[in-house]
C-alpha cells in the first residue's frame, strides 16, 4: 500500500517536469528562430527591394520596374550574359564530370596504383584558395608571358600554345578546380556497387568497357547527374575565374556583371546589380529544384543489401599503369600551378627559367610581403573572421538541427527551409545583399570585420545544418531522455552528451567552414573596407596592383597553413567516415 502510494504521488508530480522542458524547448526555438531569420530574411528582402527600387536622378526612392525593364531592353546583351553563363557553366561541369569521375573509378573500381596518393591530393585541394589556383594558371598560361607558353615559344616557335584569356581558358581552370571535388563525390557510389552484377555482366561475353557502361555507369546514373547539377551550380555562382580570366578577354558573365555595376562607375548602381541577383538566384533556384528531384529518386538504383556483397576491382593488366599516370593528373594539377607561383616568389619579376634568372633568386619578396602591415593585418583579420564564422555555424546548425529531429513544433519544418534558403545566395549576391541591409539598418557592422562574419554565417547555414543533421541522427534519443530523468537541464544534456557525441561531425563541419571562409573572395570583397582586408581580398589588391612577387610568398605561406587544415580534415574524414 505505501509503494502504491508513493508511486503515485510520483507520478502526479512528473507532469512539473515537462512543463519546465517545454518551457525551454519554446524559447529555445524562438530564439533560434529568430537568429535564422535574421540572418536569411532581410538580405533576401533587401536584394529584392534594391531591384524595386530607384536609386537614381529625381525619382530615386520611388518603387519602379526600370531595373528589369534596363536589363530586358538591352535583350541581345543580356541574352549574350545569359550564353556565356551557360556556356562557362556547363562547359566546366562536364569537364570537371568527366575527368573526376574516371578518376574515382580508377581509385574505386580499378586496381590502378596511387590511389592514395590522389585522395590525399583531393583534400588538399581544398585548402589552396581558389584564387591562388587562378593566378597560378594565368602564370603559366598566361598568352603575353605565361611559362608554358614562353618555354613552348623558345623550343617550338610557336606563340602562344594555349590562350589562357578565352571562353575554352575559362572552362579548362574551372574544372580543373572542380575536378578534386567530383572526385571525392563520385568515389563512394563506385566503392558501393555490387560488383556481383559486372561479374554478371563479364560472364555473359562483355569486356571491361561494356560493363562499365552497360552496368556500372546506368547504376551510378543518379549519382552522375547529381555531381553534374551541383557542379554546374557552383561554376554558376564563380566569380574568380570569370574576373580574372574572363574580363580580360572581353567575356563577361552573371557574376561578373553584377561586380561591375557595384564597383565599375563612379557611384554603385545598386537598383540594377540587385536585378540582375535577382535572375541569377533564379536561375540558381531552378537548376536545385531539380538537383533535389534527382537525388530524391537515387532508392531506385539500390544495390547493396544484405545479401552477400563483396567489393572486388577491376584488373587492368597492362593498362594499369596507365591508370596510375591517369590518378596523377589530380596532384599535378595542384603541383602546377604551384610551382609557377613558387618560381614567381623567389623573382623581383615574372621571367621564365634562365642562367640570368637563376641568379636573381632570393627571399626578398617574403621578406618584403611581411613588413606590410596592411598584409600581416589581413592575416589577423582572417583568423577572427573565420573561426568566428565557423564556430557561429557550428554551434547555430546544432541547436538547429536538434530543434527539427528532437523537438515536435508545428513549425519545425519551417525552420529548417529557412536554413537552407541561403543555397540559392551565390557568394557575390549575400555580398549586395547584405551590403545594402547594413547600409541601410542601424546597425554598426559596416566598414568592420563583423559584417563579414555575419554574411559567412547566413552563406553556409546549410552546409553546418548537413553536417549537424548526420552527427545528430545517428544518436539514439533514449540518451537525453536518460539524462533528463536524472534531472539533467537541456544544456547539461548538450554539453555532457550530445555535443561529445557529435564532435566528430560538428569539427568537420568547423573545419570545413573555416577552409572556405578563409579563402571566400565574392562575398569579403564588396564588404571589406579600409582595415578590414581578409587574406583572399589582400590577395586580389596585389594582384590588382601588379605586385606579382609579394603576391606569389604571401599566397604560398597561406596555403602552407590551409592546406595543413585540410590534411586535418582528412584523417578526421578518413577516421569517421565523414563526406563533404
Amino acid at each position: 500500500m505505501n509503494r502504491n502510494r508513493t508511486l503515485s504521488a510520483g507520478i502526479r508530480a512528473l507532469p512539473h517536469v515537462p512543463e519546465a522542458v517545454k518551457d525551454i524547448k519554446a524559447w529555445l526555438f524562438f530564439l533560434t528562430a529568430a537568429a535564422v531569420f535574421y540572418l536569411v530574411v532581410p538580405p533576401l528582402f533587401f536584394i529584392f527591394s534594391a531591384s524595386l527600387i530607384s536609386d537614381q536622378g529625381p525619382g530615386a526612392g520611388a518603387v519602379t520596374l526600370e531595373h528589369y525593364g534596363s536589363i530586358i531592353g538591352s535583350l541581345s546583351q543580356f541574352g549574350t550574359l545569359i550564353w556565356n553563363s551557360l556556356i562557362f557553366s556547363l562547359g566546366s561541369a562536364a569537364g570537371a564530370l568527366l575527368l573526376g569521375m574516371l578518376l574515382a573509378w580508377l581509385a574505386e573500381r580499378s586496381d590502378a596504383p596511387f590511389r592514395s596518393v590522389a585522395y590525399v591530393t583531393a583534400f588538399i585541394s581544398f585548402g589552396i584558395p581558389g584564387i591562388v589556383k587562378v593566378i597560378g594558371w594565368i602564370l603559366l598560361l598566361g598568352p603575353e608571358a605565361g611559362l608554358i607558353n614562353v618555354a613552348a615559344r623558345d623550343l617550338t616557335g610557336i606563340f602562344p600554345v594555349f590562350d589562357l584569356f578565352s571562353m575554352s581558358g575559362m572552362i579548362l581552370v574551372e574544372a580543373l578546380l572542380w575536378a578534386p571535388v567530383v572526385f571525392l563525390l563520385m568515389a563512394t557510389p563506385f566503392r558501393s556497387l555490387d560488383p556481383s552484377l559486372e561479374d554478371a555482366a563479364v560472364v555473359s561475353g562483355s569486356n571491361n568497357w561494356q560493363a562499365f557502361r552497360r552496368v556500372t555507369l546506368p547504376l551510378a546514373l543518379p549519382s552522375v547527374l547529381a555531381v553534374l547539377i551541383l557542379t554546374f551550380v557552383r561554376s554558376l555562382e564563380a566569380f574568380e575565374i570569370p574576373a580574372l580570366v574572363g574580363l580580360p578577354a572581353g567575356i563577361e558573365v552573371l557574376t561578373t556583371k553584377i561586380y561591375l555595376q557595384v564597383t565599375g562607375g563612379f557611384l554603385p548602381r545598386y537598383g540594377e546589380a540587385s536585378a540582375y541577383a535577382v535572375f541569377l538566384m533564379g536561375l540558381v533556384a531552378v537548376v536545385l529544384v531539380f538537383y533535389h528531384k534527382v537525388t530524391g529518386q537515387t532508392y531506385k538504383f539500390t544495390t547493396v543489401t544484405g545479401k552477400g556483397y563483396r567489393p572486388r576491382r577491376v584488373e587492368l593488366g597492362r593498362w594499369r599503369w596507365v591508370g596510375g599516370i591517369l590518378l596523377l593528373t589530380l596532384p599535378l594539377v595542384q603541383i602546377l600551378p604551384l610551382a609557377a607561383l613558387i618560381w614567381s616568389s623567389l623573382l623581383p619579376y615574372l621571367q621564365p627559367p634562365s642562367s640570368q634568372a637563376l641568379a636573381q633568386l632570393s627571399l626578398a619578396n617574403y621578406s618584403s610581403a611581411f613588413r606590410d602591415v596592411s598584409i600581416v593585418r589581413a592575416i589577423l583579420n582572417s583568423l577572427i573572421v573565420s573561426l568566428s564564422a565557423a564556430t557561429a555555424t557550428a554551434l547555430l546548425t546544432f541547436v538547429v538541427a536538434w530543434l527539427v529531429v528532437r523537438t515536435n513544433f508545428s513549425t519545425r519544418w519551417l525552420l529548417d527551409q529557412v536554413a537552407t534558403v541561403p543555397l540559392v545566395f551565390p557568394g557575390l549576391v549575400m555580398g549586395v545583399a547584405v551590403l545594402k541591409m547594413y547600409l541601410t539598418l542601424p546597425i554598426p557592422v559596416y566598414g568592420t570585420i563583423w559584417i563579414i562574419v555575419l554574411a559567412f554565417l547566413a552563406r553556409y547555414l546549410p552546409y553546418g545544418v548537413r553536417f549537424s543533421y548526420a552527427g545528430l541522427l545517428s544518436i539514439h534519443r533514449e540518451l537525453e531522455e536518460s539524462s533528463a530523468a536524472c534531472g539533467g537541464s537541456w544544456g547539461q544534456t548538450a554539453r555532457k552528451i550530445l555535443i561529445p557525441l557529435m564532435l566528430p561531425s560538428l569539427f568537420a563541419g568547423w573545419i570545413y567552414v573555416f577552409l572556405i571562409t578563409i579563402r571566400e573572395l565574392s562575398v569579403a570583397l564588396l564588404l571589406y573596407s579600409s582595415g578590414s582586408q581578409v587574406v583572399s581580398v589582400t590577395i586580389w589588391e596585389l594582384w590588382e596592383n601588379g605586385r606579382v612577387g609579394e603576391l606569389a610568398a604571401f599566397s604560398l605561406v597561406i596555403t602552407a597553413g590551409t592546406v595543413l587544415l585540410a590534411l586535418i580534415f582528412q584523417r578526421l574524414a578518413r577516421r569517421h567516415s565523414l563526406e563533404i
